[in-house]
């Protein structure tokens, strides 16, 4: 069987890869649409390849926003591109976000996002409140949504270095409490409150905020927030951090914070759990699962109110990879291709 991932992103991001590599030990080829501009990028692209499947990831590749004249149109022709192309061949979408990040409140998003869960045949979601989500916003049957885990981000990284080797590597200080916000940096994530928190509190601790800056104006928010607090450590990046770097500074930090103003599934948390950190995220990002309760993972109510004894609590936890064994077996990768195959070969038999 043969399977087009749409878009093919793989930059800063293994999730595609990690999965296709696992697929193909359940005799499923994948191959990755890149080329997909113009007029009716999807559709185009899914002609050229002639998949069985189409398994689109992020269909906000095909209306993106890029500040012109244009971003109206590109919203507006989506419907068409998405339901001609699944007219054409069968569809399946993993719902890794509910909107596109940044992008709520932009007018024709929701009606795209719905219209893409509605054009497909099955739509993989990564908990059961996401699928309750989508089942209710969407207005699709149960039957069609199948909750698979998100997939471990950790495998090809590798265990954690010794935590003192980490840091000399890092040429950080040995004796300092680091807590590590990483990933893709965007406003969505609430990192600008997160350093305001930080350098108002003057608290004694070291936050480490390191990734790729997607917007200059939230580079220069961030280091205006963060420039008088010695302890607030930003380190924004031209790219992405590679596997040997985020293996590093995974292994240096003692607990990671996620003080997201809205996630649907959030990688970053999931791979901070496979690396057995103790971490942060708000009580209200109910949708991201991280197999609770459990001792490595704080839940606060607000930055104002709990955060700091939460903090507190975690940065008395130490790091254990292998008390996340379990998680990780629960994420591997073998185990969401297995359910991702059954359900190729599901949607194959039921669109022919």
């Amino acid at each position: 069987m043969r399977v087009l991932f749409a878009p093919g992103y793989r930059t800063g991001n293994p999730y595609q890869t990690l999965l296709a590599k696992a697929l193909h030990r359940y005799g499923i080829e994948v191959s990755f649409l890149t080329d997909y501009y113009g007029g009716l990028p999807l559709w185009r692209g899914v002609r050229a390849e002639m998949p069985d499947i189409v398994h689109v990831h992020w269909p906000e590749d095909y209306y993106p926003r890029r500040g012109d004249r244009w971003d109206w149109l590109r919203v507006a022709r989506y419907p068409i591109d998405c339901r001609i192309t699944a007219h054409f061949r069968p569809m399946v979408l993993t719902a890794h976000n509910f909107f596109p990040h940044n992008r709520e409140d932009e007018r024709g998003v929701f009606h795209n996002a719905r219209c893409t869960a509605q054009s497909c045949y099955a739509v993989f979601a990564h908990s059961s409140i996401a699928c309750q989500t989508l089942r209710e916003r969407f207005r699709i049957s149960e039957g069609r949504i199948h909750i698979i885990p998100h997939g471990d981000l950790a495998a090809p990284l590798g265990k954690p270095l010794p935590q003192q080797e980490a840091r000399v590597q890092l040429q950080l200080p040995l004796d300092k409490k680091i807590c590590l916000v990483f990933g893709m940096i965007s406003p969505y994530k609430g990192s600008d409150e997160l350093v305001r928190y930080w350098a108002q509190n003057r608290l004694p601790y070291r936050l480490v905020v390191i990734g790729a800056i997607l917007s200059k104006s939230f580079a220069r928010t961030l280091l205006d927030l963060g420039q008088d607090c010695a302890t607030v450590d930003l380190r924004l990046l031209n790219e992405c951090l590679g596997d040997e770097a985020l293996r590093l500074w995974l292994s240096a930090s003692d607990c990671a914070i996620f003080n997201y103003r809205e996630i649907f599934t959030s990688g970053a948390a999931t791979l901070a759990r496979s690396f057995g950190m103790p971490l942060l995220i708000p009580r209200r990002l109910t949708v991201t699962d991280l197999d609770e309760p459990h001792p490595h993972v704080f839940r606060f109510e607000a930055l104002n109110t709990d955060f700091r004894a939460q903090l507190e609590r975690a940065l008395a936890t130490p790091c254990d990879y292998e008390l996340a064994g379990e998680w990780r077996r629960k994420t591997s990768w073998d185990l969401v291709a297995e359910i991702t195959a059954m359900v190729y070969r599901d949607v194959a038999r039921e669109a022919s």
